[in-house]
């Protein structure tokens, strides 16, 4: 005898319906499946009425039956390059809580900084079912450009914006974002600057940013000191790429970090060298995380709301397809947060060896 078959039939209970929920809320079938299906249609008071009602009965609706009747599957996936890093992991949770209110489902595939090298991370999430992908910069790889193009997947590229993206992209100018950076320097007194860099192959970020610093360097007539570390190793590296800055070039004076993590590391190396901070070094970050105002000077940062990013871009997705809104490209805005971090120039400081 099975285990089923020694529970006494009167204790089985029947799966509950639409009907039952309708009944226990005192409402109609069709109000019963638009607050279940579509929330944002039904008044607040008869809404709750029906969720207390199907948790009490248990009933949920059948997901899995539905997509299959609709041949839709509800999964977007997002590629981005890290999860452990603040920023990254802000922008999936943006993108992830709007397909929540949605009653999609996502998936995050990671995928480094080379954005040239996209196919192997989103093609299981095609097999998969995902109806639209969501990545992290702008995508470099045409293999994945074609293959979405040719099966009418929609692409949305976040975080950086530019005007020849190859698909619909919401973010902010990098250059221009650098460029802005830049300038307080210079308004400060600083010449004398250098930047740390990521990795630039297949990064538009970086790209971007590099680019910007040597266009306004070579505006100030003075020579570009570029240090670039590997994102895919510990913040430890800014500490290293400030020595070589030193040791190549003693009297810069400030250094842009494309990183806020980095900058930290270049604040501690700064301490170990004896400098003083912010009088003997100015220093400023990218991204404002939460604990750049908290570091010692506070850091002067580019504040990106990755959340709001992340937010934005997967509303956008899943209204295109719920309502057929066609992705467009959104620019956003950046401010420059300046704290202690950055003053003008010790022009005496003495140089180190």
């Amino acid at each position: 005898m099975t285990e089923e078959q020694t529970v006494p039939p009167q204790k089985l209970r029947r799966k509950a319906t639409v009907h039952d929920v309708a009944r226990l809320a005192g409402v109609s079938i069709a109000t019963v499946s638009r607050s279940l299906n579509k929330p944002e249609t039904v008044r607040p008071g008869l809404r709750k009425r029906v969720d207390m009602a199907a948790a009490e009965l248990g009933y949920y609706t059948n997901s899995i039956g539905k997509a299959l009747r609709n041949q839709r599957s509800r999964l977007i996936g997002t590629i981005i390059p890290k999860l452990f890093d603040p920023l990254f992991s802000l922008v999936a949770s943006g993108v992830q809580e709007a397909l929540v209110e949605y009653d999609y489902l996502g998936i995050i595939q990671v995928a480094g900084y080379d954005n040239r090298d996209l196919m192997k991370h989103a093609l299981p999430m095609i097999e998969k079912g995902a109806e639209g992908l969501i990545i992290f910069g702008q995508v470099q790889d045409k293999v994945l450009l074609d293959y979405c193009r040719q099966r009418d997947i929609p692409l949305l590229s976040i975080y950086s914006f530019a005007e020849d993206a190859p698909v619909p992209c919401i973010g902010f100018d990098n250059y221009q974002a650098t460029t802005e950076l830049l300038n307080l320097m210079i308004q400060l007194g600083h010449v004398e600057i250098a930047m740390i860099s990521g990795r630039q192959p297949g990064n538009d970020r970086q790209q971007a940013r590099v680019s910007s610093y040597i266009a306004t360097m070579e505006r100030l007539r003075c020579e570009p000191v570029i240090e670039e570390v590997d994102h895919e190793f510990g913040i430890q590296d800014g500490a290293a790429a400030f020595r070589r800055i030193i040791k190549r070039r003693p009297e810069i004076t400030a250094v842009i970090c494309n990183r806020d993590a980095h900058a930290f590391s270049v604040m501690t190396e700064c301490r170990r060298l004896g400098l003083t901070l912010p009088h003997d070094m100015s220093i400023a970050g990218f991204d404002d995380l939460a604990y750049s105002s908290f570091l010692d000077p506070p850091l002067t940062s580019v504040s990106v709301s990755g959340y709001e990013i992340g937010r934005r871009s997967g509303i956008a997705m899943l209204r295109h397809l719920e309502e057929g809104m066609p992705l467009r490209s959104i620019r956003l805005e950046t401010r420059i947060v300046v704290r202690g971090s950055t003053v003008r120039p010790n022009l005496n400081r003495p140089l180190l060896d």
